[in-house]
């Protein structure tokens, strides 16, 4: 039972573990609050459903997420609003909402009305910066405000409906004030679907700081507050969108105010734009003042109806970003206004206008263009209730195609706004279009027209106009062209008119002094219609060809001629003088001049020209010149049609400009040949015609320039350019029937193709001039040398050009004449290509645009080639070729031989090795590299440096070393400057060629070496030699004190003095210094020492210095010898034969008296005293150590002078024998005066022995030889040697303590004896030694042999195993045998062989010796090599 229990209990545990894990493990559902927040934050996930009536602000917070179902009601405090910082997902089911909103379940926020209605508001002093508003009024800052930070995956707007929101405030930092909006995006990009808003105090949507929303739908209304200063346009959009994902609205509905069209009206667009990118479709402004207004904005507007009072659309300024410009398209839009102009565009806007119906505009125009540049293509403008059709100001670039103008109440198309009399350089392009005027509208200009006057088609004022291919139909009085003081080029038109054609005048402000500036046009196969005069010209220049003129009514003329000022000459400073409007307002400002502008821009400044060519129905009688103050102020002048073709080895080339100058050098035509190769015709003057009386009399001037004479050898110009001028010029032969006829000058120019020049003079008919263009050759550059190396890529650059190239230009023209065409490519054949056809392409690195030459750059200004030769070939030399092409001709081939490397080198280093220890101050190495380029000839021929990168403590350095021309090379690292210590430095070391390892290891093998560097330094060491330490020394003004100091890893650079009085508690008496050395570290201190008390010891310390450590002080203790008489003369010592040190012994095991050997010094032979008044020699006792003070008791000075020293004296001090040696003993003489002299010192060295017999190494001795023995005992001792007691030989121990004498073999009684050796009355028996080599038993040998080969076995088995010592086996052919000691002479005998008698050795014979003679001189037995038994 009870198992049982344990058995549940453990079930139990288990289940509830198992319980435990299963909760971790299972994800946690969500959990969602319903309707709790009432204000303050939400942190969770919250959904409102059904009403909801909140009591404050509510924040969603980051993370946060609050669901809005369909259907319900948010009902809202005044003053209070949503901030939404997480997610909002209001009516959306994909984001979380039951189901999605719809127009049936819509969710409502509403915002109560204030309690007290002068309450003071919460934006009351809101700031921001320096910007602060003072709203008082209690519902501000209502709305939904969503931040930047939702999370738009979890966010949506559905059918939400905005009611009775004031508006929250938000500072816009690209206004730098504050706006208000209901719904306020502050960077948020949400997708919002069918938003309402109603009863908006301020704005219904306001969004900032790159907010990139998308609005599907919905109803936007502009603000309805009493205080018009904060209400804005129904969606104000500040900075928002992007080029790549712009602010998106798409078929939404707006509803703006009625409050009128003026500045103090209080007017408001309905949609405010501003530095934003926005695209707007499919919208319906329904009412309002203005419609969209668009301010430095780029986007779209497409496919919208605008109805409003005001402008339609105003565009001011363009989006740009760094340094690319946005444009702004409008297009397919139904813009309908009541007053104001359709499009109005500014400042500078870049604005495509297409395909839009344009109409109202009962006080302004259909599209409105100030210094702006627009492209209006296919759009219907018109009616236009109010001015014009197109009204184009200021500095404007228009291109207008294909548009039809009609119902304009005034002037269809104004070039310019005259009567603003703005003058600044533009253009219009004006082409295929259809124009329709009623000619019902008056005009008025005082300054350039008189007064009123019928509006034309077409007004150009101070502006160039390029009109082709336009059909004009105009009733009324209304003339085709008026222009004043413009660029005109007008052809292939079509106007079906009631009046002129074309009034065509100068500019004339009509104040004193002012520029005038006269009209230049250029008129070619136009249809003139019913019009009853063509051409009428004032202070102007016209060319017309090509053309029908109609007969005029009676009493007009087609054409009429007039100049009604005075004449422009230098008498007057040329005052009235016209010069052509000016096509650009500044040096750098952009070039109006009319595009396809035939004619050069210059003009007589003297003269109303007319040149007509090809006019059919038209002669000199129909031409009415007006009455002019001289002759010259008008001219016709009679052209032909000239035309050019332009070929380049016969080839036709299209788009060639042809320049054509005058005999004077006035340029009169630019035009460009088409792709037959022809230019068009123009009207090249052949004969001038003025208004004067002729030779032969008559009524002129009579209006007309057709009498005789009246040609070119009267019009005062040098036709011909011979400098000779009308009937002066011989070409001017009436009686002949000969003139001076036309001479012109031609220039024939493609870019990329060539250049032609050329000129031909002008008779009375029609002229075809061919221009055969050359090209210049192009020119590449390479910009590596022969000789350049590559590391197995190889990578050539250079530059080519065309033409000719000067290093620098004004103006991208001059560039594209003086090289007159660009390089197409820059061939190369490599050394593997066979042929050209073959060849590979350069790459262009110029950066530019093909075909754009500029004054700073063309194609392959900079290119290159690159190949990859690895593997292709090996190490050496290749040859490239290159040449350029610009289209037509190849440059001269260009070749470059190159060197190419496909392998590193490699650095041996021969010194020093790796690990090795350095101390010496320097490190020099030496080593040899290889490289294959050049092999086998030349190798080694591209070796370069050798690096080595040193890599320390604290310190990393690469040093270059340069090679020798065998690729060995050597260096020397000097560490010397490094820091003092111990440490180790990594090498690594390799070589470099052209283009390996240069700086860098790359992919060389380096050799890496460990070098321990001892750079500590070594302490400098200092010796005194004088003077000696417990000397005294004698007082004089000039003690030289000496000795050496020396420095191992430098030099001493200073020895320092201290002098000190010992018995003055060791006070420093004198200080100084020395900088001055021998070549061998000799110093030298001279010191007065006169000042020094007698008998006084002083401690002079001593010490010298390396510059970086000192070394030890070295004490030398003096006493001054400095006695009152100053006439006694100090004893004197001589260290003549003076010995620093003297050996004695002491036998340890000897127990007599004279066991040491003692010393004897007579002093008397180095102390000496002129006055011969020594009074007694004594040892001397430095009281400032210990160790001396038993010297005087040992050593004694007898009166005799004479110094003993026995070291057997000690042992009544000292027992160990060790310690009676005796260091420097100093004596010291004394004269009658106290004066003294120190010796130097002397040190008794006591050497402890015990006499020892070193017996033969063999216990026998040949038959005829002798034993020798040896050992050690006390100098002087005698050793004997006996046998049974027999004398054998003796001998005297040696001054070094060592003995030796021999045991002939003659005395060995029988087999053996033992010798016995007497020595200070001890006896010493020794080995028995015997005589004659001894026969061992052959068994008992082999058993020894046997035990000695087991026992070597063995031992070498245990250490081969144990691995003590290794077996090396080596295989020789032969057999070593073992070394063999020669025979002959015993080892103690000569080599000479002669008897020497007795009397040369000195040796003597005695009886009671037998066998052996005795050596007198060193007293010793020697064996007689004559003896016999």
């Amino acid at each position: 039972m009870a198992r049982d229990r344990k058995l549940r209990s453990l079930s139990l545990t288990g289940l509830f573990l198992f319980s435990i894990l299963l909760s971790l493990s299972l994800p946690a559902s969500t959990v969602s609050a319903s309707n709790e927040t009432t204000s303050g934050t939400i942190t969770g996930t919250e959904t409102w459903a059904g009403v909801h009536t909140l009591t404050g602000d509510v924040t969603i917070a980051p993370g946060a997420k609050l669901i809005i179902n369909p259907g319900a009601t948010i009902e809202f405090p005044n003053g209070t609003h949503l901030d939404v910082r997480g997610s909002l997902c209001a009516g959306v089911a994909s984001c979380g909402a039951s189901s999605n909103a719809g127009p049936a379940m819509r969710i409502n926020l509403r915002w109560s009305e204030p309690v007290n209605a002068s309450a003071t508001g919460e934006c009351y002093g809101m700031s921001y910066g320096n910007q602060e508003i003072w709203i008082n009024d209690p519902s501000c800052s209502e709305g939904v405000l969503m931040r930047s930070s939702i999370d738009l995956a979890e966010t949506g707007l559905r059918y939400v409906n905005f009611d009775s929101a004031w508006g929250i405030p938000q500072y816009v930092s690209a206004v730098g004030e504050f706006r208000y909006g209901a719904l306020v995006l502050d960077g948020a990009s949400p997708t919002l679907t069918e938003l309402s808003f109603n009863q908006i105090n301020t704005s219904s949507v306001l969004t900032t700081n790159l907010a990139q929303p998308s609005f599907n739908g919905g109803d936007f209304a502009v603000g309805i507050d009493a205080n018009t200063g904060i209400v804005g346009a129904a969606l104000q959009i500040y900075s928002s969108g992007s080029s790549v994902s712009p602010f998106s609205l798409s078929d939404i509905s707006l509803t703006g105010t009625n409050n009128g069209c003026g500045n103090r009206d209080n007017g408001r667009h309905t949609i405010w734009a501003e530095n934003s990118f926005i695209d707007i479709d499919n919208a319906d402004i329904q009412s309002g003042d203005f419609g969209i207004g668009l301010w430095t904005s780029a986007g779209s507007v497409t496919n919208s109806a605008i109805n409003v009072n005001c402008n339609g659309i105003d565009l001011n300024g363009k989006k740009a970003v760094g340094g690319t410009s946005f444009n702004f398209d409008i297009s397919n839009n139904e813009i309908t206004t009541v007053d104001g102009a359709g499009i109005f565009s500014a400042a500078g806007a870049l604005v495509d206008i297409t395909d839009n119906e344009i109409g109202g505009a009962a006080s302004g125009s259909g599209v409105a263009v100030y210094n702006s540049e627009a492209h209006i293509h296919g759009n219907e403008i018109g009616p236009i209730g109010g001015y014009f059709g197109l009204w184009l100001g200021g500095s404007y670039d228009v291109i207008a195609e294909n548009n039809s103008i009609f119902e304009t109440s005034l002037t269809p198309v104004v070039a310019g706004m005259y009567s603003y009399s703005i003058q600044a350089a533009s253009r219009l392009y004006l082409a295929n279009n259809s124009i329709s005027y009623d000619g019902a509208g008056t005009c008025s200009s005082d300054t350039n027209w008189g007064g009123q006057f019928s509006c034309p088609v077409l007004h150009a004022y101070l502006t160039g106009v390029t009109m082709y291919d336009n059909i004009i139909t105009a009733s009324g009085t209304a003339d085709g062209i008026r222009a004043v003081g413009s660029l005109l080029d007008i052809q292939r038109n079509s106007f079906d008119i009631q009046k002129t054609g074309a009034v065509i005048k100068n500019y004339d402000s009509g104040y004193a002094d002012s520029q005038q500036y006269g009209s230049l046009a250029y008129f070619s196969e136009n249809d003139w219609n019913q019009a009853e005069s063509v051409y009428n010209v004032t202070k102007s220049s016209v060319t017309a060809q090509s053309e029908y003129i109609p007969s005029p009514p009676s009493g007009e003329y087609p054409v009429k001629l007039s100049w009604p000022d005075q004449e422009a000459w230098p008498d007057n400073q040329f005052q009235g003088a016209i010069i052509p409007t000016p096509v650009k307002d500044c040096n750098n400002c952009q070039n109006m001049t009319p595009r396809n502008f035939p004619l050069g821009v210059s003009m007589d400044n003297n003269s109303t020209v007319f040149t007509f060519a090809d006019l059919t129905n038209l002669d000199l009688s129909k031409v009415k010149i007006a009455t002019q103050p001289t002759h010259f102020a008008v001219q016709v002048s009679r052209a032909e049609l000239v035309r050019f073709q332009t070929l380049i080895g016969g080839e036709k080339v299209s788009d060639a400009l042809v320049i054509v100058e005058d005999a004077l050098g006035n340029d009169l035509y630019r035009v460009n040949s088409g792709g037959d190769g022809f230019t068009p015709w123009i009207a090249l003057p052949s004969n001038f015609h003025l208004d004067f009386r002729g030779l032969g009399g008559g009524d002129n001037p009579d209006g007309f320039a057709d009498d005789e004479y009246e040609d070119s050898c009267s019009d005062g110009i040098d036709n011909d350019g011979d400098l000779i001028v009308d009937t002066a010029d011989p070409s001017c032969d009436y009686s002949a029937g000969t003139r001076e006829l036309s001479l012109y000058r031609y220039t024939a120019y493609r870019f990329g193709y060539g250049y032609y020049s050329g000129e031909f003079t002008l008779e009375e008919n029609s002229l075809q001039e061919t221009a055969n263009l050359e090209n210049q050759a192009p020119t590449v550059i390479v910009t590596q040398e022969d000789g350049h190396s590559f590391r197995r890529i190889v990578n050539i650059t250079g530059s080519a050009y065309d033409g000719t190239l000067a290093n620098s230009y004004p103006t991208d023209e001059r560039a594209q004449w003086d090289q007159g065409g660009y390089v197409h490519e820059v061939q190369v054949r490599n050394p593997f290509t066979g042929s050209w056809e073959s060849a590979e392409y350069a790459i262009d690195t110029s950066g530019v645009d093909e075909g754009k030459v500029t004054r700073f750059n063309r194609p392959f200004s900079s290119w290159y080639y690159s190949i990859d030769m690895t593997g292709m070939a090996g190490e050496g030399d290749y040859t490239f070729e290159f040449r350029a092409f610009d289209g037509i001709d190849y440059s001269p081939v260009v070749s470059r031989t190159i060197k190419l490397n496909t392998q590193p080198p490699t650095v041996f280093v021969t010194s020093p090795s790796s690990f090795s220890s350095h101390d010496e101050g320097s490190v020099i190495f030496d080593g040899f590299a290889q490289d294959p380029y050049g092999c086998p000839e030349d190798c080694n021929s591209d070796i370069g440096l050798v690096y080595m990168d040193i890599s320390g403590p604290n310190y990393q350095v690469t040093s270059p070393v340069q090679t020798n021309e065998d690729g060995t090379w050597g260096w020397e690292w000097d560490f010397s400057t490094r820091p003092r210590e111990l440490t180790t430095y990594t090498f690594t070391i390799w070589a470099s060629d052209s283009d390996f390892c240069i700086g860098e290891v790359d992919e060389c093998q380096p050799v890496t070496l460990t070098l321990t560097i001892d750079n500590r330094n070594s302490q400098p060491t200092i010796s005194v030699n004088q003077p000696i330490s417990g000397t005294r020394v004698p007082s004089s003004t000039d003690t030289s004190l000496s000795g050496v100091a020396r420095d191992f890893d430098g030099g001493v650079t200073r020895v320092d003095l201290e002098v000190r009085d010992v018995s003055n508690d060791y006070v420093t008496v004198h200080e100084t210094s020395t900088g001055e050395f021998s070549e061998e570290g000799e110093w030298e201190i001279n010191w007065d020492t006169t000042q020094l008390r007698h008998d006084a010891e002083y401690q002079l310390r001593f010490r010298s210095y390396d510059g970086i450590d000192y070394s030890s002080w070295v004490d030398v203790i003096i006493t001054a010898d400095n006695p009152p008489n100053v006439g006694n003369n100090q004893p004197e010592f001589s260290q003549s034969g003076w010995q620093s040190e003297i050996v004695l012994y002491c036998d340890t095991e000897s127990i007599s008296v004279d066991k040491c050997t003692t010393v004897e010094i007579d002093l008397n032979e180095y102390f000496s005293d002129i006055d011969n008044d020594i009074q007694f020699m004594s040892v001397y006792n430095d009281p400032s150590i210990d160790s001396d003070d038993i010297y005087p008791l040992v050593v004694g000075v007898g009166t005799d002078g004479i110094a003993r020293y026995d070291p057997a004296d000690m042992l009544f001090y000292v027992e160990e024998m060790d310690a009676w040696t005796l260091n420097n003993v100093i004596f010291i003489a004394t004269d009658a005066w106290d004066s003294k002299a120190n010796s130097l010192p002397v040190t008794f060295r006591v050497l402890p022995l015990e006499f020892t017999i070193q017996e033969p190494n063999q216990t026998w001795v040949y038959s005829e030889g002798i034993a020798i023995y040896s050992g050690i005992g006390l100098p002087g001792k005698q050793v004997s040697v006996s046998i049974g007691g027999n004398p054998v030989n003796t001998t005297v121990v040696q001054e070094d303590g060592t003995w030796e004498l021999g045991v002939p073999a003659s005395r060995i009684k029988g087999e053996s004896s033992i010798p016995e050796f007497s020595y200070a009355g001890q006896t010493t028996e020794v080995t028995p030694i015997s005589k004659g080599e001894p026969t061992s038993d052959s068994t008992s040998m082999v058993v020894v042999i046997g035990i000695v080969v087991l026992t070597l076995a063995a031992l070498l088995v245990l250490a081969f195993f144990t691995g003590f010592i290794g077996i090396e086996v080596e295989d020789d052919e032969g057999v070593k045998q073992p070394a063999q000691i020669p025979e002959g002479e015993e080892w103690w005998s000569g080599e000479d062989s002669n008897e020497i008698t007795e009397e040369e050795t000195g040796l003597e014979r005695y009886e009671d010796h037998p066998g052996w003679l005795w050596d007198s001189e060193s007293e010793e037995w020697i064996p007689d090599p004559d003896f016999q038994e």
